[in-house]
């Protein structure tokens, strides 16, 4: 059935193969991560589909694969183009098609009708999106733990910071963004733990929880305008240490970084309808 509904929008028909430099043209063109359409959209889920995303590659023959579609040896297959924009696998008849939307975005479609796979755009590329957001926490993190560890190492060389109380404030309001940060992740995924464990909290009973833990998000997110500023402060004092300018700056950008993918994935979305 869903061979015919390939053989129908997308006919092979008497044509001959592409040429070698076609088809590496067109597997060089259909590489990239996709996104799976059965997925949350606009909630508070969406946040695992960047970890869910689909990666086709193109091979050193030409040929395209992707680590989510295995033959039985557990290895990648292999889909050599047999027409325009249509890949069937070497050792069988499985086949993946490929057509952009309305839009201009490509779409993939393999022999499963319930689903097709999007072309993801360059922000929403786990191969970007994943990195951005682990080194966003390991920066944060590290300043929540480092800052007790810094006082207490300044107290014991009696080397107090020379600070005014206004960049004293500064660096408070900055280190506790951070702790808002760390408690607005760590809560998800407390809260989607017990969950899995009481099915009844992913209802409108768990949602006073999920506004607390969003509440440690705004706080960030407004928390991040203050870390830029203090950044900034940072490079025009020219009694600042280059190091300590350097640590302000990464913790601005993380801030910034976090704040980039809390709203790409829809972390603090209004409705609650997951």
């Amino acid at each position: 059935m869903w061979h015919a509904f390939l053989d129908r929008y997308f006919p092979i028909g008497d044509k001959d193969p592409p040429a070698v430099a076609t088809a590496a043209q067109d597997a060089a063109e259909v590489s990239g991560h996709y996104i799976v359409s059965r997925r949350s959209q606009d909630n508070i889920l969406s946040a695992l589909t960047v970890a869910g995303e689909t990666k086709i590659f193109r091979n050193e023959d030409g040929t395209i694969s992707s680590k989510d579609l295995k033959d039985m040896s557990g290895q990648p297959k292999k889909f050599r183009e047999i027409s325009p924009m249509i890949f069937r696998d070497v050792n069988d008849q499985d086949r993946i098609a490929f057509k952009r939307d309305s839009s201009g975005n490509m779409v993939a479609v393999i022999d499963f009708p319930f689903m097709v796979f999007q072309k993801a755009s360059g922000w929403e590329n786990s191969a970007f999106q994943l990195p951005l957001i682990i080194v966003s926490l390991v920066v944060i993190v590290l300043t929540v733990l480092l800052w007790p560890i810094a006082v207490l190492i300044r107290r014991h060389y009696a080397k107090p910071l020379t600070q005014t109380p206004p960049q004293k404030r500064l660096g408070l309001l900055v280190r506790l963004t951070c702790v808002a940060f760390i408690a607005f992740f760590l809560g998800y995924v407390i809260f989607f733990s017990m969950g899995l464990k009481d099915i009844g909290l992913l209802s409108p009973k768990g949602n006073p929880w999920l506004r607390l833990i969003q509440l440690f998000g705004w706080l960030g997110v407004l928390g991040t305008v203050i870390a830029l500023y203090n950044a900034l402060k940072s490079w025009q004092d020219p009694a600042r240490w280059l190091w300590t300018r350097i640590a302000d700056t990464l913790i601005a950008l993380s801030c910034l970084g976090i704040v980039g993918f809390v709203f790409t994935w829809n972390l603090l979305h209004w409705s609650l309808r997951y």
